[in-house]
């Protein structure tokens, strides 16, 4: 057999492994918590499977009545002398239900729906199987479930029966004296202190254990959700899939990261755009870059089914900018070519727009050489190089506007058409400048779908104007909560980003197709970013294929909302979850520069 270390995850957040390893290598008999600990359930709270059960019947309000039902079946407990309640006791006490539902059937699919929704804890069931094969096992629960619950349980997983000792069928809790922990130590015929007793529960697991004697190892669970999440069955389904997962890289990760809020998120709005797209018959779909990248990755895994006619589209705010420039609207453009400059070299700004500077001794003689960084004091004579350098500029647009309209041909939009484009948000900013671009060339009706949408002036503005809609905004998630997600927009951005450089151009090829011109990339990182983006992508469709196996097992499917809180709950959640993002240095082609590292933090205030 392979030593008992072998079974423990090395990255596993609870710092006592080589305590809990010589603990059973101490014991006699080693008992387990089941629930929470040696099997795990996908839901934030476990009465949210009641919320389930109503759905399932069409019962308003069930989870009241099952939480009352529970409330009188302890207050006859009590009045009775008995020591714990039971399932049947609980549906003995249930008023409320429907004329044409009986007790019984909702009880039978309450321990059905138990069975599908409890799973074994990967962090653990290995180490449970080899300890079986060197100790005596015994589990241990405070439950109102019957005995044979549990053994339908471990069953199902081909786990070995051991004795099992349930507090509905033993009349005894852990929770309020021990009891149930006297039992187990009478019956396995040893001292108590003996018996090492593993469990998730700080009072019924570790403090009762202790005072009748017993070791005790207090558990924590890597994949436990260490905070608050969106009150509804399908954020909370969404928000516990990690704790499903065999990886233990789960917590502050990239990958950890896009599992628990990119992937909730991304397939949420995926299947809102499908609902969408139907309700206002748009002809094609265009998953615009870099945003729409994952969201393309998880059509062609066969998630959201019945799109129409769809594609991942090289497009940018950038390049649609690009196509819209020229001789006559060139000043009105100067404010988006200087936007975000500071700390920029002059060159750089021609760079990030694809556009090839003069030489350097060039640049030089015009005071804007190499060792020049752009600030408020010399950016009048950036504006003014750029000016007279319009030919240059203007010969790029015209370039990017015949190399955009011949690639919207290859990809099937033609005049007449509804086009929709998907982005993750915030203002409309690459919707505007698309359409703008389009005017003059293609007359197509654009509609813009968002994961979310900000309340400020020029996105109320745009709204006003073009057909615009938001999974999320402030009349659906609340004013609060979308500022805080605005807040951390930068993060959000990088979850929905792609493994390829910004696009910032077109070009038409004497073949006919069109070059995608991708941003050079300037400063540190830039490249490092593409395996942080693939880790994240990684963890975003791993969370779909593992959400679309449990909600076909659970016969329930959430909301696109529901899903879509997991940002939320991301914009709310405390920093130290998630501050590995803010490690991360010039992750926006637009800002970055040689001359400076940007961390995530910054680039929203700029």
């Amino acid at each position: 057999m392979k030593p008992l270390d072998a079974y423990m995850h090395a990255d596993s957040l609870y710092t006592n492994n080589t305590d809990l390893l010589r603990c059973i290598d101490a014991a006699e008999v080693v008992s387990f918590d089941i629930f929470d600990t040696l099997f795990v359930r996908p839901l934030a709270d476990p009465e949210d499977a009641f919320d389930m059960l109503g759905d399932r019947f069409g019962i308003d309000g069930f989870r009241r009545i099952r939480c009352d039902a529970q409330t009188e079946a302890f207050r006859r407990m009590l009045a009775t002398g008995q020591g714990e309640i039971t399932l049947d006791g609980i549906y003995a006490c249930m008023d409320g239900l429907p004329a044409d539902v009986s007790a019984a059937s909702v009880c039978q699919a309450e321990i059905e729906l138990e069975l599908a929704l409890t799973v074994p804890n990967a962090d653990l069931i290995d180490l449970f199987k080899d300890v079986v094969g060197r100790k005596r096992v015994v589990v241990v629960s405070d439950m109102y479930m019957p005995q044979s619950f549990f053994e339908a349980l471990f069953d199902k997983y081909a786990l070995p029966r051991v004795p099992m000792y349930i507090s509905s069928e033993r009349g005894a809790t852990k929770r309020d004296r021990g009891e149930l922990f006297n039992r187990v130590v009478t019956e396995a015929g040893v001292s108590a202190d003996k018996v090492l007793h593993i469990g998730d529960n700080h009072l019924a697991d570790v403090l009762r254990a202790r005072e009748r004697g017993l070791k005790a190892f207090h558990y924590i669970n890597p994949s436990a959700v260490p905070y608050q999440v969106s009150s509804s069955v399908g954020a909370s389904i969404a928000a516990s899939m990690v704790k499903l997962h065999d990886r233990r890289d789960a917590v502050n990760t990239f990958y950890g990261l896009g599992y628990r809020f990119g992937g909730p998120a991304a397939l949420g709005l995926l299947e809102w755009v499908r609902d969408q797209t139907v309700l206002d018959a748009v002809d094609m779909v265009l998953f615009v870059a870099r945003d729409g990248y994952v969201l393309d990755q998880l059509v062609q895994r066969g998630h959201a089914l019945g799109l129409p006619p769809h594609a991942y589209f090289p497009g940018s705010r950038v390049a649609f900018a690009l196509s819209t420039i020229n001789e006559q609207n060139f000043d009105r453009w100067m404010e988006f070519l200087v936007s975000g400059c500071h700390g920029l070299s002059p060159d750089e700004v021609l760079d990030r727009i694809g556009v090839t500077a003069p030489e350097r001794r060039v640049m030089e003689d015009l005071g804007l050489g190499d060792g020049v960084i752009i600030n408020a004091d010399n950016l009048g004579r950036v504006c003014e190089f750029l000016s007279a350098y319009r030919a240059e500029i203007i010969r790029t647009a015209i370039r990017n506007r015949r190399g955009l309209f011949n690639l919207l041909h290859s990809f099937g939009v033609r005049p007449g058409m509804r086009v929709a484009m998907v982005d993750v948000g915030w203002s409309g900013t690459t919707q505007e400048t698309m359409r703008n671009a389009l005017a003059d060339m293609l007359d197509v009706e654009l509609v813009g779908y968002y994961l979310g949408l900000a309340d400020t002036p020029e996105c109320r503005r745009r709204r006003a104007e073009m057909p615009m809609k938001a999974l999320l905004d402030s009349s659906s998630a609340g004013m609060e909560r979308m500022a805080k997600l605005y807040e951390r927009r930068v993060g959000v951005e990088l979850m929905f980003s792609a493994p390829h450089e910004a696009i910032i151009g077109y070009e038409l090829k004497g073949d006919g197709k069109v070059r995608v011109i991708e941003d050079a990339g300037r400063g540190a990182d830039h490249l490092a970013l593409r395996e942080v983006v693939r880790e994240l992508q990684q963890g975003i469709l791993d969370f779909a294929d593992s959400y679309k196996a449990v909600s076909g097992r659970l016969q329930y499917r959430a909301r696109a909302g529901e899903l879509a809180q997991a940002v939320l709950d991301f914009a709310h959640m405390p920093v130290e979850y998630c501050d590995v993002l803010y490690t991360l240095k010039n992750s926006d082609a637009w800002g970055s520069s040689r001359n400076l590292d940007l961390k995530m933090a910054q680039y929203a205030k700029r």
